[in-house]
């Protein structure tokens, strides 16, 4: 087991879409945060408090617009913090998008370039290179979400008059959680690509995930549980998608462990349907 990891993290290190992305999304934070830059320098303090408004509004509702909204939660009159910009981008799903788009492309390598045909004879049950996969891509979430703190926080330094962090604990717990449920998504994007192998509708369909598309879904649910005459049931809580938008910047220990068990849930349930499909099918 400890060799096919080694062997998928070199493979990972070795693919070139793991720093083109990586370029990719340094020229994208770099970008946003000149664009936030401007703007709070541009704004009014009319302005700045109907942006805060409309932040706070999102973090109160209970339903997802379709797309991708990254709005930073800033006072008025405040500093743009490193956690701000970094609670904005996460909660929008800028930073899944390539998360997914990485996994998808990484988890469909071996198989178009016949790549797996030479190892999976060699191994007793073949579900562990599913596993081992799984270990890099939590490897890669987690260096890639630390990647995207520390670019942000020298595009703050170079583009904002001052530099902020925001509160330490607060943003560790933040960050700690969002790499548990971007896990879950970039796992969800490997089952995804295990079962339908094609890169073209599985990269569609991620992006569809991470757009929000499967709100449309969810409501109909809702209508559908309503009727039966459960009330204030939404199933957009108990999705990824839903814990990583909802997730507040001051996380209670209850949300810690709501967020713990949605993650791990779909944990187990993505590894197993993408190891037992892997096991079973005709390489």
């Amino acid at each position: 087991m400890l060799n096919m990891i080694r062997m998928e993290l070199y493979r990972m290190f070795r693919t070139k879409s793991f720093y083109v992305i990586g370029l990719v999304l340094t020229a994208a934070i770099v970008f946003t945060t000149h664009l936030a830059a401007v703007e709070m320098k541009s704004f009014t303090m009319e302005e700045k408090q109907e942006q805060y408004e409309y932040a706070m509004e999102q973090q109160g509702e209970e339903s997802i617009n379709i797309g991708m909204v990254v709005t930073v939660p800033t006072e008025p009159g405040a500093e743009i913090s490193v956690f701000d910009l970094f609670y904005a981008n996460l909660k929008g799903k800028f930073i899944a998008l390539f998360i997914v788009i990485f996994t998808v492309l990484y988890s469909s390598a071996d198989m178009t370039s016949g790549y797996i045909k030479n190892i999976a004879g060699q191994v007793k049950n073949r579900g562990y290179l599913v596993l081992a996969k799984a270990v890099s891509l939590f490897i890669y979430v987690g260096l890639m979400i630390l990647f995207f703190a520390g670019v942000q926080a020298v595009s703050n330094a170079i583009l904002f008059d001052s530099f902020v962090w925001g509160p330490w604990k607060a943003f560790l717990t933040y960050g700690g959680m969002q790499i548990l449920l971007h896990f879950a998504y970039a796992l969800i994007a490997m089952c995804i690509t295990i079962v339908l192998r094609n890169n073209v509708i599985s990269m569609l369909l991620v992006v569809c995930i991470c757009m929000n598309v499967l709100t449309i879904v969810y409501s109909a649910i809702d209508n559908m549980i309503g009727r039966l005459g459960v009330k204030a049931f939404h199933v957009i809580d108990y999705t990824i998608s839903g814990k990583i938008a909802f997730l507040p910047m001051e996380i209670t220990v209850e949300e810690v462990r709501t967020t713990c068990f949605v993650a791990i849930a779909f944990w187990v349930v993505t590894l197993f349907i993408g190891e037992m499909v892997f096991r079973k099918r005709d390489i």
